[in-house]
């Protein structure tokens, strides 16, 4: 598009960067010539086909200006607006796919460009209130999948899904990303990312199978099937730092949910599956497998100690205060870490002991 030609009406505004500007700038001469016309149509707020098609050559120049893409939504409401005064001002469906499009092809060299992932989620909220809103939403996460395909803790593609399935808010959806998280899990069991949405869909998942009601945690069967993944991804790797850390946010939430609560039952079950997994834990550290040698191991003894003092008996506190008397010496990083520990931990033997 021949700028000048197709807005020959209208006179470019330059950059205004004072009369001696700390560091100017070196533009080329295409990219000041397209963002002095976008200046122009900006201030007088033109939203046509001409001014939709300058953002696409700005957008090009420089996919993070958040002002071009604000505009660019603008001129697609106005130019779908429908001539019925009363109707609700909108962005139509090819529209919408077409500029999803576009992003796409913007966003395979920023795929970490807050506004672009933005653009999508604003398109896609119309998108959504249509009928095919599932099949729109299941497009969309296969988009997601390909950027994870290159940058499997691409945050920003990890906290689109998340919107994408807490915005549908199906049981189907919520089932599948639970199973989508364990292959990428199974691609790279180290993925925080990973475990951290296989957290978000079982958490979240069981709030949507409850009709919205905020349950304060998994149920017991549901913490007792993830606490298992959590010892099996352990003992793929013990010195993968993220299955401990997922198994012991699973085992505190429950024992912090017990003792708010009355109900011995759950109680006896919960203590009942902490102990399981300190005794699959210590059986680990027994017996090392042949993937690794066998010594020390900074993160299956951290989370030992951690579970061994929730469990809160004489036996199990004093096993804690050894641990971590050994772990002064392994982990030398939070060696003064370990000492304040096994300070906290005797005050706590002085009172089961009394």
């Amino acid at each position: 598009m021949n700028i000048p030609d197709v807005f020959s009406d209208i006179d470019p505004i330059s950059q205004s960067d004072g009369p001696e500007p700390a560091c100017a700038i070196t533009y080329t001469p295409e990219f000041v010539e397209a963002h002095d016309y976008l200046r122009a149509v900006l201030k007088a707020d033109e939203r046509s086909e001409r001014a939709f098609a300058l953002t696409t050559i700005c957008l090009k120049f420089n996919p993070a200006n958040y002002t071009c893409w604000n505009f660019r939504r603008r001129c697609l409401v106005a130019l779908c607006t429908p001539t019925d005064s009363d109707a609700r001002a909108t962005i139509d469906v090819e529209r919408i796919d077409t500029d999803l499009e576009f992003a796409d092809k913007l966003g395979g060299t920023n795929p970490k460009n807050y506004q672009l992932w933005y653009h999508r989620r604003a398109l896609l909220e119309i998108r959504f209130k249509g009928d095919e809103r599932i099949q729109v939403a299941q497009k969309e996460l296969g988009y997601v999948d390909k950027i994870l395909g290159d940058d499997n803790k691409n945050y920003h593609a990890w906290s689109h899904r998340q919107w994408i399935i807490r915005t549908i808010n199906q049981p189907q959806l919520w089932s599948a990303e639970i199973e989508y998280s364990h292959s990428k899990i199974l691609l790279d069991p180290r993925n925080n990312s990973a475990w951290n949405q296989r957290w978000f869909a079982t958490h979240e998942g069981e709030i949507a199978a409850n009709s919205g009601m905020k349950l304060g945690k998994l149920s017991f069967e549901k913490a007792e099937e993830e606490a298992n993944y959590a010892v099996c991804g352990a003992q793929v790797d013990p010195f993968n730092e993220c299955p401990w850390r997922y198994l012991i946010g699973v085992l505190m939430e429950q024992c912090r949910w017990v003792q708010r609560e009355e109900g011995a039952d759950d109680k006896d079950k919960v203590n009942g599956l902490l102990r399981d997994c300190v005794a699959k834990i210590k059986d680990m550290n027994d017996s090392p497998t042949e993937d690794y040698p066998a010594g020390p191991c900074v993160s299956l003894m951290s989370a030992l100690v951690d579970l061994l003092e929730t469990v809160g008996d004489k036996t199990s506190l004093e096993e804690a205060k050894n641990m971590m008397g050994e772990l002064v010496v392994e982990d030398p990083v939070r060696r003064k870490y370990w000492h304040k520990r096994q300070s906290t931990v005797l005050v706590l033997l002085g009172k089961v002991s009394e």
